[in-house]
């Protein structure tokens, strides 16, 4: 039985979780697109430009976490409310906030992950 798009996407969560950015991957179509429309409006593509984007978000992190609380299936979108926290490499200074994820899948993979800062503009994003 095929899975659901909220159960992929609460996989890739667990291993991302897990620092398994393997098995992440293997939930992931070779050419994924990653936006970050607000913090950096950029775009990156395929898997390596997905491992150069956590790359270069973790630099920045003395220590990252994020942990998934909400799952709302938007059609072949899912939308992740999530809380990252941690401690900034450079100031020291500890964070804790939402962070929401725009996930659309096709054929059982992830194709396109995009991130925001506020449930709005995530909700805005998603065209069902």
């Amino acid at each position: 039985m095929a899975r659901s798009n909220v159960e992929i996407v609460r996989a890739a969560y667990d291993a991302f979780g897990r620092g398994d950015t393997d098995a992440v991957f293997e939930l992931c179509d070779p050419d994924i697109v990653v936006r970050d429309p607000e913090r950096t409006g950029t775009t990156s593509r395929g898997t390596e430009g997905m491992r150069q984007f956590w790359a270069e978000w973790f630099e920045n992190w003395q220590e990252y976490r994020v942990e998934p609380r909400e799952f709302e299936e938007h059609g072949d979108q899912v939308l992740v409310r999530a809380e990252q926290s941690g401690r900034g490499k450079l100031s020291g200074v500890e964070i804790r906030q939402d962070l929401f994820n725009v996930l659309r899948l096709r054929d059982g993979k992830v194709v396109e992950y995009r991130l925001y800062t506020g449930r709005d503009a995530a909700l805005a994003s998603i065209d069902e």
